[in-house]
């Protein structure tokens, strides 16, 4: 809900598709900056005390940000710093989440588990955007920010209730932060394939989601529906994912397969290119929910395979190396998106984003061809 209204307040207040790229690079650069150096952090300390104290930050800013906008005070300079700090505590929450989800399910049972928290995540996207955009319509976009402040109070109180594996509540810190990150480079870079996977995922982060920060251009230059049309193109992506989320956790067999994982891509960058062209509010919504089902295929697929490479003592390490190369990336493709876009517009960016992100994923696959043929069981990897 209030990624939507904040799209909207900003588009609202500076009438720019450029401003549209610098606040998502505001929110988003910091996981560029300090995904690594949060993924040496949740090797070494308490995840769950880690994972708290970022929610609680990310409350006070949603808290911040809804009394600016009540009061009118609000302006474009204080949501790109209030995205930057909420951004900051995001950067250090991703890998710590991520490496917390190995200690509470089964090895077996992880896929399942990284595809049904797609599918909760999802649902909120349905959900939230289609009232996000009826309350920006009906009362302005403040009373979303109140929103998301009280479910980020609500999740402190979820998170405060689990109780992680005695021998996981802490990790030794062996060595330097320095020694401990560069350790977990090396073992990245030694591991051909996993290296392959964790490159792979930079280029639908520079190149494919790009188009959410360009949603609210779509909504009212392109296809002309307003407030209340763009959550329903952004629930439409929801619907796309939870359907895809759900498919994945009920059918999918134990372990991963790159070929899922490279399906998935390749629909992405084809339903995006549909999206791009479409000037029809159906078709447009039919291939939005298309790109949010391959999405979900992708990186639930990428997540797994990545997960079940990482050795636990390198797991924060190598699941924040994942967060820079699939989120960490975003904000220069934003940034690189609205500027082209004020250029030559909207469409025209993104559907040459699509064309290179496959053209990346060719280079990737070039280099390391055992990736295409990757296959891991519960217990088991071979790349053939």
């Amino acid at each position: 809900m209030q990624a939507t209204a904040l799209g909207w307040l900003v588009l609202r207040l500076t009438d720019s598709p450029a401003m549209l790229g610098v606040a998502s690079f505001a929110g988003s650069a910091p996981t560029l900056l300090l995904s690594l150096y949060a993924g040496v952090l949740a090797d070494r300390v308490d995840r769950r005390r880690l994972l708290l104290g970022t929610q609680l930050a990310v409350g006070g800013l949603a808290v911040l940000l809804a009394v600016l906008g009540t009061t009118g005070h609000i302006a474009f300079w204080q949501i790109v710093l209030i995205a930057f700090a909420a951004g900051c505590a995001q950067a250090v929450g991703m890998p710590t989440f991520q490496a917390l989800m190995p200690t509470l399910v089964a090895r077996e049972a992880l896929g399942n588990a990284i595809a049904l928290n797609s599918a909760q995540f999802n649902l909120s996207r349905i959900i939230g955007p289609a009232i996000a955009g009826v309350i920006v319509g009906l009362v302005g976009e403040s009373a979303n920010f109140w929103l998301n402040a009280l479910g980020t109070t609500a999740f402190v109180f979820a998170l405060r209730s689990i109780r992680l594996p005695a021998q996981d509540a802490l990790v030794r810190a062996e060595a330097g932060l320095w020694s401990n990150l560069l350790d977990g480079l090396h073992y990245v870079v030694s591991q051909r394939v996993l290296l392959a996977l964790l490159l792979l995922a930079a280029a639908p982060a520079l190149f494919v989601l790009p188009y959410l920060a360009l949603m609210p251009v779509f909504a009212r230059d392109v296809l002309g529906i307003g407030a209340a049309g763009l959550g329903l193109l952004t629930a439409a992506i929801g619907v796309g994912a939870l359907a895809g989320a759900v498919t994945v956790a009920l059918f999918r067999p134990p372990g991963a397969s790159a070929r899922t994982m490279l399906v998935g891509l390749v629909a992405m960058a084809g339903t995006l290119a549909v999206f791009t062209v479409s000037r029809d509010v159906v078709v447009s919504c039919i291939a939005l929910a298309g790109l949010g089902a391959s999405q979900v295929a992708y990186y639930t697929t990428t997540n797994t395979l990545v997960q079940l490479l990482s050795p636990a003592r390198y797991r924060g390490r190598i699941l924040s190396i994942y967060v820079l190369t699939s989120l960490g990336l975003l904000p220069l493709g934003s940034l690189a998106a609205g500027a082209v876009a004020q250029s030559i517009g909207a469409p025209q960016t993104l559907l040459i984003g699509a064309g290179l992100t496959l053209a990346g994923m060719a280079g990737v696959l070039a280099w390391c061809p055992p990736l295409r043929h990757l296959r891991i069981g519960p217990t088991v990897a071979r790349a053939a």
